[in-house]
């Protein structure tokens, strides 16, 4: 899927510079084009003083995985023609300098809806890779860690497509997290992308309400809260949007 004009207009801000991952394809994604190395800023949560992420987020432990799945929801674009939020599991982020990261982001473009699949080891770029996603397929995802060989995988079983990537990298590996992300630093509408719903939740093989300590989030500006979490249950919550 080719990365749109804004995003790509949007991409020169991001921090860092490419990173080189090595892709393992199946299914529909072997046919699918080579990764693009253009890129969407992604952010971590330290460094930001509005909130831009909605979520849980596993701390008080060295977590080396992390993995669960969700449902692709709908966009509603109809107030929020120009928008974006990202879904996304990874490592780090929540109070370190880096995020291992993998999900893709749903935007409404001039009132149409799009998403597009990608891979992060922030500071450097996303890398975007070409493989269609829709609304209410069914995702999963995981990041893990072994010594400093990075392993993160997506997978759309609905559509049969699975990518995974490695990379090498000493990371603080002080998080855990299951992130529905405010993209463009604050910039742009949080889409309306009614709820997500996190099943099957576990870090270090435990369900992420017991592999730590849980820190709830949401998205913000200023005093004005964006998204609204439910409880976490074992390894379950349902993120809703709230306001753009």
């Amino acid at each position: 899927m080719a990365i749109s004009g804004y995003r790509a207009a949007l991409a020169a801000v991001a921090v860092g510079s490419s990173v080189a991952l090595v892709a393992a394809t199946t299914g529909q994604a072997a046919a699918a084009s080579a990764p693009s190395t253009a890129s969407f800023p992604h952010y971590n949560h330290a460094l930001h003083s509005d909130q831009i992420w909605g979520g849980y987020a596993d701390t008080g432990a060295t977590f080396t995985s992390i993995s669960g799945s969700w449902t692709v929801p709908a966009l509603n674009c109809s107030s929020t023609p120009n928008s974006s939020v990202s879904p996304w599991l990874g490592i780090d982020g929540w109070s370190s300098d880096t995020v291992e990261q993998i999900g893709f982001d749903q935007d409404c473009e001039n009132g149409v809806a799009a998403y597009y699949p990608w891979v992060e080891m922030y500071p450097a770029d996303s890398i975007y890779f070409n493989d269609t996603i829709k609304a209410g397929d069914h995702i999963t995802a995981s990041v893990s860690v072994s010594g400093t060989t990075w392993t993160l995988t997506e997978k759309d079983t609905t559509r049969g497509w699975s990518k995974t990537y490695h990379e090498s990298g000493n990371d603080a590996k002080s998080s855990a997290e299951a992130i529905v992300e405010d993209l463009g630093d604050g910039i742009q509408p949080v889409a309306d992308f009614g709820s997500v719903t996190f099943t099957g939740l576990t870090a270090d093989g435990q369900p992420l309400a017991s592999a730590g300590t849980p820190n709830s989030t949401n998205v913000e500006r200023g005093n004005t809260p964006l998204t609204k979490n439910s409880s976490l249950s074992g390894g379950t919550f349902k993120l809703s949007w709230v306001h753009s």
